[in-house]
C-alpha cells in the first residue's frame, strides 16, 4: 500500500505539471495578447462589443480549456475588466454591455468547468491503472517466489517421494534379498543409502550393535563422518529410551549443556524389540529436521531391522511365507501402537477347493505392493490371510468392495454369498491382531 500511494502522489505531481507562476504568467500574457491584438486591429472598439464576433473570449476559452475554472474566470474578470477601464475613458462609462459581459463569463466558466470534469475523469482513470500496476508487480514478485520455492521444493524432492508406502515399498523392494544374513556392510550401505535418499541426510553413520552395546566402529558411512564418543550425551540417552532422541526433543529441555556433535540418533529395533544397530545423524538440511520426516526415518528404521532379523528369526509359522507374515504383522502391530500408522487384517475361508484356488490366485495378482497374503493347507477349509498396512477402515472397506466387483465380473458370484464370509479387523496394536489371528484360523479348524 505503500507503494501505491508513493505512485500516486508521483501521478498526481505529474498532473498539476505546470509550476504556478508559469501558469500565471501563461494567463496574464495569453489575456492580454488577445486584448493588445483588439488594439491594435480595431482601435475604437479593441473589445468588439459593437458587432462581429468577440474575438477576445478566446483568451479564457484557451485558458479553461489548459488551466481550468478558477484561472479561465480569472482571465475573464480581467477581460471585463478591461473593457470597463476603456469604457471609461471612450464614454465616461455611461454603457456597459451585461449581455456581452455575461456571454465572456459563461463560455469561460464552461470551458473550465469543461476541462476539470474530464480532468477528474483521467485521474481516476489513472489511479485505478495504478493500482493495477502495483497489484500485478506484487503478483508478479509472489508468482517468481512460489516458482522459486517448487523449484528448489522439486530438487530436494527429486527422486524421492514423502509417501510412507512408496518407500516402503522400495525398501523391501532394495534391500529383500541382499549379502549375507544378519548386517552386513551391503545391507547396511543400502540401508543408510534409503534413509539419506528421504531424510536428506548430508553425514550419517550406522553403528552395528553386539550385546547390547555399540560397535567401536561404523559399518556404513556418508559424508565426512567423525567417530562418536560412547559417552555422547544423545546417544547414551537413545539407549537408554529405546527411542528416537533428536535435540528437538524434551531431552534437550533437561539439560543444561548438550555436549554432543549429533543431531539424532535412530535406534533400528525389530518387532520383538531388540536394537540391532543405531543410525547416528551429524548433518542434515535444516528444511528437512522437522518431527514429519524425523518420524518416517524412525518407521523405515524399524522395517529395516525386522528385514534384517527376518532370517535370523525362529519360523513362526510352518513356511517361510508365514514367517514373513508374522514378522509383519508383528511390524503393523507396532507401528499402529508407536506412530498411530493404521492396518487392517481380512481373512476368508473356503470350502471348496476349485474356487478357493481360483480367488486366491486373483487376490495375489490383486495384491498392492505392500499386502502379505498367506494361506493354510488344509484341504477342508482353505482359509486367506490378508495383512494390509496403512490401510484405515475407509480403504479397507474399498478393498473389500472393489474385490467383491471383480470376483463377481469374473466369477459372477459375490464374497458375501455363500462362497465366502469375509472377516475383517482395524489392527490398533499388536496383541489384538495376534488375538484376531488365532481365533480365525482355530475357528476354521474347528469347523
Amino acid at each position: 500500500m505503500n507503494d501505491l500511494f508513493g505512485k500516486l502522489n508521483q501521478g498526481h505531481s505529474a498532473k498539476e505539471g505546470v509550476p504556478r507562476l508559469l501558469k500565471w504568467l501563461e494567463t496574464l500574457l495569453l489575456t492580454g495578447f488577445f486584448v493588445v491584438l483588439g488594439a491594435w486591429n480595431r482601435p475604437d472598439d479593441p473589445f468588439y462589443v459593437s458587432g462581429g464576433f468577440p474575438w477576445p473570449v478566446l483568451a479564457p476559452l484557451l485558458v479553461g480549456l489548459r488551466y481550468g475554472f478558477f484561472m479561465a474566470l480569472f482571465s475573464a474578470l480581467l477581460i471585463i475588466g478591461g473593457l470597463g477601464l476603456h469604457l471609461r475613458q471612450v464614454s465616461g462609462g455611461q454603457f456597459f454591455p451585461l449581455v456581452w459581459a455575461i456571454g465572456i463569463m459563461a463560455v469561460s466558466l464552461l470551458a473550465g468547468e469543461f476541462r476539470d470534469y474530464w480532468q477528474r475523469q483521467l485521474e481516476k482513470l489513472n489511479a485505478s491503472n495504478l493500482y493495477r500496476q502495483v497489484r500485478l508487480e506484487e503478483f508478479t514478485r509472489n508468482f517468481y517466489l512460489l516458482k522459486v520455492s517448487h523449484d528448489r521444493l522439486e530438487q530436494q524432492l527429486a527422486g524421492s517421494s514423502s509417501s510412507l508406502r512408496e518407500a516402503l515399498r522400495r525398501l523391501y523392494a532394495e534391500i529383500a534379498h541382499t549379502g549375507p544374513e544378519g548386517l552386513s556392510r551391503e545391507n547396511a550401505g543400502l540401508m543408510l543409502q534409503l534413509l539419506v535418499r528421504y531424510g536428506q541426510l548430508q553425514i550419517a553413520a550406522i553403528y552395528p550393535m553386539t550385546n547390547h552395546r555399540l560397535d567401536d566402529a561404523p559399518i556404513a558411512t556418508v559424508g565426512a563422518f567423525r567417530p562418536v564418543k560412547t559417552s555422547d550425551p544423545l546417544l547414551v540417552h537413545a539407549l537408554n529410551e529405546r527411542t528416537l532422541v533428536s535435540v528437538q526433543t524434551e531431552y534437550r529441555k533437561h539439560m543444561d549443556d548438550l555436549d554432543t556433535d549429533l543431531l539424532a540418533a535412530i535406534p533400528l529395533i525389530d518387532s520383538e524389540d531388540r536394537i540391532i544397530a543405531m543410525c547416528l545423524i551429524e548433518a542434515m538440511p535444516f528444511f528437512n529436521f522437522q518431527p514429519k520426516s524425523l518420524r518416517l526415518l524412525a518407521i523405515l528404521a524399524g522395517h529395516m531391522a525386522d528385514m534384517v532379523q527376518e532370517q535370523q528369526s525362529t519360523p513362526a509359522g510352518t513356511s517361510q511365507e508365514w514367517r514373513h507374515f508374522h514378522l509383519q504383522l508383528a511390524r503393523a502391530g507396532r507401528d499402529a501402537e508407536q506412530f498411530g500408522l493404521p492396518a487392517a487384517l481380512v481373512g476368508l475361508e473356503f470350502h471348496d477347493p476349485r474356487q478357493a484356488t481360483t480367488i486366491t490366485e486373483h487376490i495375489r495378482k490383486i495384491r498392492r505392493g505392500l499386502d502379505v497374503v498367506v494361506e493354510t493347507g488344509d484341504p477342508a477349509v482353505q482359509q486367506v490371510v490378508i495383512l494390509m498396512p496403512l490401510t484405515d477402515e475407509l480403504g479397507l472397506a474399498g478393498y473389500l468392495q472393489r474385490l467383491n466387483d471383480e470376483l463377481r465380473e469374473t466369477l459372477g458370484e459375490s464374497l458375501h454369498n455363500q462362497l465366502s464370509l469375509p472377516d475383517s479387523v482395524l489392527i490398533n496394536d499388536r496383541q489384538q491382531a495376534d488375538d484376531w489371528l488365532q481365533r480365525f484360523l482355530r475357528n476354521g479348524t474347528d469347523r
